[in-house]
């Protein structure tokens, strides 16, 4: 069984927001993204330390209702409200 630590960990920026980093973070793939914020220095220092892939591919089109209900972000609720 391979650890966690043993696993290609990715990331892929989003955009940036009041000064910081916005960006997708996962383990092995982005199929469950974490979603992150952090000032450039400490996302420079996160990926370093983690030895993150940045992923430069946009997101997979979403084809169906149901994908389209599961695709929702929290960032993408905050600048509806």
């Amino acid at each position: 069984m391979a650890l966690a630590s043993d696993t290609q960990k990715v990331a892929r920026i989003m955009g940036e927001r009041n000064g910081l980093i916005e960006f997708e973070y996962g383990i092995g793939d982005l199929s469950m993204p974490l979603e992150l914020m952090l000032p450039p220095a400490a996302f420079d220092e996160f990926c370093k330390t983690n030895a993150v892939e940045i992923i430069t591919s946009a997101p997979d089109k979403i084809l169906t209702e149901d994908e389209r209900a599961m695709a929702w972000r929290p960032s993408d609720v905050q600048r509806q409200l």
